[in-house]
């Protein structure tokens, strides 16, 4: 019970930063905040359906709900490193700038897509198991497709992260990221896992809203960092 109550809190800690997001975006007309608006929405389904399964039960259902769990992991996840390369661009990182490099992170980026999907999601076999009181479908086979697309995004988006604080002193989206990177090597149960994306997130969309104040630009000398 009290693990379906917390992942319901997660859930609704993922769908106010996806909000912040939108009204960020409504309010600037900046583009900065969209991707991890989408991740952030994923993230809120992800953990909504955690937190229900106790109540649906196994059953076609959940298992459907279930679908669109993995989908977006190995689609959306991946698309915070091009973010991320944008965001350091934006934040005045020099050799982000270059096309290489740009180019370099876009081909990790579909390999890493196709990656997962080939091998996570074609086909897609799930199957029922609880845990601490939930019910949640899972992949019936461990693949290192299926790990591989959070493990690369968090560490191109560490060198990223670490860039920007190099440059600009910025530090909370390099010390959200630690923390990220951190817990995912230690393989806690799911819970903590997605506690730690909670946070991950919130350093996600504090550093894309701190990017798209104007005085922020990289064409601004200074930059407080938080």
């Amino acid at each position: 019970m009290l693990a379906s109550v917390l992942f319901a809190v997660l859930a609704a800690g993922q769908l106010a930063l996806a909000a912040r997001c939108v009204l960020r975006i409504r309010r600037t007309g900046d583009g900065l905040p969209i991707v991890p608006a989408m991740v952030c929405a994923a993230l809120a389904y992800d953990n909504a359906v955690l937190a229900a399964g106790r109540w649906i039960g196994a059953g076609a259902t959940l298992e459907g709900w279930s679908a669109p769990r993995f989908v977006a992991h190995i689609v959306l996840t991946p698309l915070l490193m091009p973010w991320a390369c944008a965001a350091a661009v934006r934040a005045g990182v020099g050799w982000c700038r270059a096309r290489w490099v740009r180019a370099a992170v876009w081909a990790v980026t579909a390999a890493v897509i196709v990656l997962g999907v080939l091998g996570e999601l074609t086909p897609l076999t799930l199957e029922p198991r609880e845990w601490a009181g939930t019910v949640r479908y899972t992949t019936a086979h461990a693949s290192a497709a299926g790990v591989l697309p959070p493990v690369v995004t968090v560490l191109v988006v560490l060198v990223a992260a670490v860039a920007v604080w190099r440059a600009r002193g910025y530090r909370l989206w390099t010390v959200t990221t630690v923390i990220m990177t951190v817990v995912s090597a230690a393989m806690p149960p799911m819970l903590l896992t997605n506690c730690a994306e909670l946070v991950f997130t919130s350093g996600v969309v504090a550093t894309a809203i701190w990017l798209s104040q104007p005085s922020r630009s990289s064409g601004s000398g200074a930059a407080a960092a938080p």
